[in-house]
């Protein structure tokens, strides 16, 4: 690995994942570095300028030089948080179902089908645990393009492995054919200037473990992995032949600590939030990174600061200020204690003033009062706002933009979410595929770490379910349902399982002889009829 770190071609990669960590975490400071130094090239009249002899002036409201003497309102509106917290809420905000099917087409619906691993992959990744991960890893993904799902384990904490969410700026991946093949992760700790990093090199069935010391820019020269008291515990996972090196010379002891994990599959997925990131797609290894929700929206989300901004200055400059004649102010007692003007004062002593005839005192103070611009400001930034929703694909009415909009049946309703669902959609494809390898591989891992029965046939991957979205409307799923029965298209059991999708087979198999029972569809032949038979 290169002293630079990242080393390129990845330096492109986190210079991006730098400015969406920034919209995502609403770090206006960070913004506003970054766009000072990328945007313009020089500046004329305070104005910066990107560009050609004279150039075209930058439109964008942050980075925008600041004089040390101006106070200027700069508010931060936070919705690119609100965006990647809804695609993970969407996603994962009930838990997913990860469950081996039947391998036989025809299952007999009075025996229950468990594959000998499930009980244990419920243990591992049906836990509120592993449950707040996939949370975690969702909202990872929407703002960074993508998440790498890492099988870890550590007896001390838990009797079975578990999965750790690692956001793409803290991974530099290998693809083959577009499928990740190995990856580098790591853990940043800092102290001062000093930037020690725990690189996981994932290989598939290895991981190595090396701690390294460098700076914010390189990534220095590997240091023993107990340097630091939040990586002491790697020294335990040490192979029998390091033991004896170091019985031998303690100086030999490699710096690394490599382990096999008891599978030959990689340790790690990756799930992409959504592809392709368009200006990477002929850039080599980038162009199998997931593309961000926030991803493109840049310049509306700084447009849409610069609004929220115009309309708090326009607050600001909306409280009502008294002009004064000069001789109404108190003047302090001492050299540079200034002039005051006393607003609750009720008599005022008589003095000479250059007023007209008549002229009183109350009519030598007027009001400055500003009008501030609410419903245009509030104009300008919901028609933004459903701009950026719609461009990252998702529904007004999800966002809350759809809220004043009056009363809706729950059809329209449904209707109003049907762009955030196809978005959910389309991730699920990418979330499907990385929890189902990644559970085989946690599986395979488990048994070689804590033991365990067999684990069965693994060579099919696990089903991964999500929850629906939103609820059909019940009244509309009566009708389809009665009028695909009346025109005999349906059996009652697929009726059935239409009413309850997520029943087990055996429970819609009960349910549909049950009506078939109570309709008389069931019941004997009376001509037939010799009282022998079962009803």
């Amino acid at each position: 690995m290169s002293d630079q770190f990242p080393p390129a071609p990845w330096d492109l990669a986190f210079e991006r994942f730098r400015e969406l960590d920034a919209w995502w975490s609403g770090n206006t400071v960070e913004l506003n570095d970054i766009y000072s130094h990328r945007r313009a090239t020089h500046t004329v009249g305070g104005r910066q300028y990107s560009g050609g002899v004279v150039g075209t002036l930058t439109k964008w409201f942050l980075g925008q030089p600041i004089d040390p003497d101006e106070k200027r309102m700069i508010m931060h509106v936070p919705f690119a948080a609100d965006i990647c917290t809804l695609s993970s809420d969407l996603l994962f905000a009930e838990e997913p179902n990860v469950f081996f099917r039947n391998p036989d087409k025809t299952p007999d619906p009075a025996k229950e089908y468990t594959h000998p691993a499930q009980d244990r992959l419920e243990q591992i990744i049906g836990t509120d645990e592993a449950h707040a991960e996939l949370m975690l890893g969702g909202e990872f993904g929407a703002a960074l393009g993508g998440t790498y799902w890492a099988v870890a384990w550590d007896p001390a904490v838990a009797d079975h492995v578990f999965p750790k969410a690692y956001a793409a700026d803290l991974a530099i991946p290998e693809f083959r054919y577009g499928r990740l093949a190995s990856v580098k992760l790591w853990t940043e700790y800092h102290d001062g200037n000093q930037v020690f990093r725990l690189i996981e090199e994932h290989q598939p069935g290895t991981i190595e473990y090396t701690l390294f010391k460098g700076t914010a820019k390189t990534l220095g020269s590997p240091v023993p992995i107990g340097s630091r008291p939040e990586t002491a515990h790697y020294e335990q996972l040490r192979n029998p032949s390091d033991v004896l090196v170091s019985i031998d010379g303690p100086g030999k002891l490699p710096e690394s600590v490599k382990i096999g994990t008891g599978s030959s599959r990689l340790a790690v997925t990756y799930m992409a939030n959504a592809r392709p990131v368009i200006d990477w797609r002929k850039q080599g290894q980038l162009a199998h990174l997931g593309r961000s929700d926030l991803d493109g929206n840049q310049d509306l989300l700084d447009k849409l600061d610069q609004t929220w901004s115009s309309m708090m200055r326009d607050m600001e400059n909306g409280q009502g200020r008294l002009v004064v004649p000069e001789h109404f102010l108190d003047v302090g007692s001492k050299p540079g204690d200034g002039a005051s003007f006393d607003t609750y004062r009720q008599v005022f002593a008589g003095v000479n003033t250059l007023g007209g005839s008549g002229q009183t005192s109350d009519s030598q103070i007027t009001v400055a009062q500003f009008a501030i611009r609410v419903e245009e400001h509030f104009k300008i930034i919901e028609e933004v706002s459903r701009t950026i929703a719609s461009r990252a694909g998702y529904s007004a009415a999800h966002l809350g933009l759809d809220a004043t909009r009056g009363l809706k049946t729950a059809t329209q309703v449904q209707a109003d979410l049907s762009d955030s669902e196809r978005t959910r959609d389309k991730k699920a494809l990418f979330a499907r595929a990385a929890l189902a390898r990644w559970s085989v591989a946690a599986l395979e891992i488990d048994k070689a770490v804590f033991g365990g029965p067999e684990l069965g046939d693994m060579s099919r991957l696990p089903d991964v379910e999500f929850a629906p979205v939103s609820q059909a409307d019940p009244e509309k799923t009566a009708r389809t349902l009665q009028m695909l029965d009346a025109a005999r298209a349906a059996s009652r059991k697929e009726i059935v399982r239409a009413l309850h999708p997520e029943w087990t087979e055996r429970e819609i198999q009960d349910e549909a002889d049950l009506i078939m029972r109570e309709q008389g569809y069931g019941a004997p032949d009376p001509a037939t009829f010799t009282g022998d038979d079962e009803v």
